[in-house]
């Protein structure tokens, strides 16, 4: 019986800590507003899309089309920031390649065809 009662008072007793800890500290879980630091895609809003997997590719095409007017200028400045979603939801027409409304792009492509292009554009203008 005593194994039982010290069992019980182990297993309660981090229970207890958790009561007594502040309600308050829930609110760090909390995501912020998505602010990109330095030259970084900005996270498409949500009005945009419902899809995620639609936004992820709008961003996708962003990195591209910044990573395009790279090439044009030869201009090292951050065009991620400059190019409104407007312009995106426009030219992301062109990289459709599916009927199916929910899967219009294939984004794992578009991210990888943008970090090559963002790579090479990240390497000459470190010089």
């Amino acid at each position: 019986m005593k194994h039982l009662v010290a069992s019980v008072a182990l297993f309660t007793l981090p229970f207890a800590s958790l009561a007594n800890a502040d309600i308050s500290d829930f609110s760090t879980m909390g995501v912020g507003e998505d602010t990109p630091s330095a030259c970084e895609a900005p996270r498409p809003p949500a009005s945009l899309n419902p899809s995620p997997y639609i936004r992820n590719g709008y961003r996708a095409i962003l990195r591209i089309m910044a990573a395009e007017r790279w090439k044009e200028t030869g201009s090292c400045e951050c065009y991620l920031t400059q190019i409104p979603w407007d312009e995106v939801i426009l030219e992301a027409e062109g990289y459709v390649t599916s009927d199916n409304p929910l899967l219009p792009f294939k984004v794992a492509e578009l991210r990888l065809q943008a970090d090559e292009m963002l790579a090479t554009r990240d390497a000459a203008c470190a010089n």
